[in-house]
């Protein structure tokens, strides 16, 4: 197992970025930094793969994306991960679960999928405080899931993304930053 790894993620649209932007700026603001990766579209983890599986990947992101349109998923609450991980939870649906199981591969962690968007990471006692901050802002919204991406961690780095409309294809020389 090496150091680096490959995500697909689903990427929420353009409002949700916007919202859950919002949401991090007030974490940020009250000088909590986290380790979380920034500069990367809020999305949620799809699977994880070896970096050598990185061209038979991006054939199949196109090919699922083409076959799969733009849906609406329901953040319907905060969650956590032993206190270290604050997240949007996702209501379970079938076009999110068909995208996973087109995806469904854990590398290298092999963590049970549990989907979620990620607002922050860090220790306990920031992540309980982070969380204090949000909790009375955070409402329930319904986002959209747009396009398939894929970056390699760590450091981060864009690898491909197609819109779940086949209109986009990828751009392997772009960059997150």
């Amino acid at each position: 197992m090496g150091d680096q790894f490959l995500t697909v993620m689903a990427v929420l649209d353009d409002d949700a970025q916007r919202i859950m932007t919002n949401w991090q700026s007030r974490i940020l603001a009250a000088g909590l930094r986290g380790t979380q990766t920034m500069g990367i579209p809020f999305h949620i983890s799809l699977g994880s793969y070896p970096p050598s599986r990185e061209a038979e990947l991006i054939a199949l992101i196109r090919k699922t994306a083409a076959a799969h349109g733009a849906f609406p998923v329901d953040l319907t609450a905060l969650g956590d991960f032993n206190d270290r991980v604050l997240f949007a939870r996702p209501d379970d649906s079938a076009p999110l679960a068909a995208l996973r199981a087109v995806f469904n591969h854990d590398y290298p962690h092999r963590f049970p999928w549990s989907p979620h968007a990620t607002l922050f990471c860090g220790q306990e006692d920031e992540v309980r405080q982070a969380r204090s901050i949000l909790s009375p802002l955070f409402a329930p919204f319904r986002a959209r899931v747009t396009a398939l991406e894929m970056g390699r961690f760590f450091p981060a780095h864009f690898v491909c993304r197609q819109a779940l409309t086949g209109n986009e294809g990828p751009h392997p020389e772009a960059s997150f930053n």
